[in-house]
């Protein structure tokens, strides 16, 4: 396919790491940064497949070690490097694109599983809509590189385009999947493998779309784009001449139409009222909406413009006033910035959300009686958000804009370890005659996996000579 618009989307087909079908269900796992070490253990206990030894390498660890020293960071890449020389994760035979389907409840979405181009991401044609926090992205750089692979997608959509639509559509109904794997949450998971053509077909397809958003995963697109731009530099210092193809320029990436895209609420909870008593708070709450007790048993905002409010044990329905929306500012006009600008930071003098201890964030996934518990463990105050949409966060995007806090919670997310990307299939294999997969039977009491592969190749070649 010629004539791609190279100011467009880059993509590209690959030669994923796949767990093996039978193996897959013991293997993939939550994203690292949707649990904490003591969730990961519980995880992973009595399971040696379990990717989180790979993606959350701290759970092997006492509780005690700091999270960004190097054994952590050696853990991680001694990891990766058993689950490939076990068997665990193969590589596959052919480059391509897959699908990774994700069912939740009765919602089904279809991503793409494909690399995007770090040019597009320092360009901008990637868009963002996050800021990172530069520990968290330190850390992240720090494992990719040391794993010399990228073990989790960043998470992006697109505007759907009906041909893209139409192939997945093709393969997910005529083609068997490669593995299926029902999670212990219900959510399932289904991967395909698409064949050359189609592959090829949806790399022009993408190459005719402007731009992609950054969903979910702006710390791992960012360390993503941090590795490849050292291993460009190491490259351009030996002087080898490259051509923007090696793979190194390349990021793992899981793409969704924006069509197919299911966005949760992401509520707010405050744990004190801030010097003020509950009917100066509810004086101050009508100044900007009509508020309304709602006696119905789902008290969940039902459109944009709405939240609905836990306070004294009683929910209520708040619909925000129309001359505090400004319609032309994609920020202005959101929910979510209402909300903290005339009531968090307005009543309660709130103003820095990510730092601040007296706010906390509720993931919609969690449901609407969590804000009622929570309520009644730790907080004085709750507000259920209508979600935002796509568009939304498109259009924050476009504006070059960040967007508030804490105001998207993607569901269902990708699991990790369903198809990784090896960074430099070359340095991988180096780095494997370390980690042969040798049976532990042979191993000596006083033996590393290092001398046991040089005791092994030593005895083989003394049997050749007798």
């Amino acid at each position: 396919y010629m004539g791609i618009n190279l100011s467009m989307v880059k993509v590209k087909k690959f030669k994923g790491y796949v767990p093996p079908k039978e193996i897959a269900p013991k293997l993939i796992a939550p994203p690292y940064d949707v649990v904490n070490t003591k969730e990961a253990r519980a995880i992973a206990e009595g399971n040696e497949m379990c990717f989180l030894r790979v993606s959350r390498p701290d759970l092997e660890f006492p509780d005690d070690t700091d999270p960004y020293s190097k054994p952590i960071y050696e853990k991680a890449r001694d990891n990766l490097y058993k689950f490939i020389s076990k068997g665990y994760l193969v590589q596959d035979k052919a480059a391509r694109v897959y699908i990774y389907a994700q069912k939740m409840g009765t919602h089904i979405q279809y991503g793409l599983m494909a690399l995007s181009h770090i040019d597009d991401y320092e360009k901008g044609i990637i868009k963002k809509h996050e800021l990172t926090r530069k520990d968290k992205e330190l850390d992240r750089t720090t494992i990719t590189d040391m794993q010399n692979a990228n073990t989790g997608p960043v998470f992006l959509t697109y505007k759907h385009r009906d041909t893209i639509d139409a192939v997945v559509k093709e393969v997910v109904s005529t083609q068997a999947p490669h593995a299926h794997v029902v999670a212990p949450d219900g959510f399932e998971h289904t991967l395909w493998l698409i064949d050359e053509f189609y592959s090829d077909f949806l790399v022009h397809e993408f190459g005719k779309i402007p731009n992609t958003y950054i969903a979910d995963g702006h710390h791992r697109a960012a360390s993503a784009f941090n590795v490849g731009k050292k291993r460009k530099e190491e490259a351009a210092a030996k002087g080898l001449k490259l051509t923007g193809e090696e793979d190194f320029h390349y990021f793992l990436t899981i793409l969704f139409p924006d069509n197919n895209l299911k966005v949760l609420d992401y509520n707010r909870v405050v744990k004190e009222l801030c010097g003020n008593t509950e009917a100066q708070v509810m004086e101050k709450i009508k100044k900007c909406y009509t508020v309304e007790k709602i006696t119905e048993v789902n008290p969940q905002p039902k459109v944009k413009g709405t939240h609905s409010m836990y306070f004294g044990k009683q929910w209520y329905s708040l619909t925000i006033n129309p001359a505090l929306v400004d319609k032309k500012d994609p920020i202005k006009s959101l929910d979510v910035e209402i909300l903290a600008t005339h009531v968090l930071d307005g009543i309660f003098g709130i103003k820095d959300l990510r730092a601040d201890k007296r706010i906390d964030f509720v993931g919609g996934i969690r449901g609407i009686k969590e804000l009622e518990k929570r309520c009644h463990e730790d907080c004085v105050i709750a507000f259920a958000m209508y979600p935002v949409s796509i568009d939304e966060i498109m259009n924050v995007a476009d504006s070059g804009k960040i967007m508030p806090p804490k105001s998207t919670w993607f569901e269902p997310k990708p699991r990790s370890g369903f198809c990784i990307h090896v960074i430099e299939s070359q340095r991988l294999k180096a780095n494997l005659l370390t980690y042969s997969p040798v049976s532990y039977t042979h191993l000596r009491a006083h033996e590393t996996l290092r001398y046991l592969v040089c005791r092994l190749l030593l005895e083989k070649k003394k049997n050749q000579h007798k």
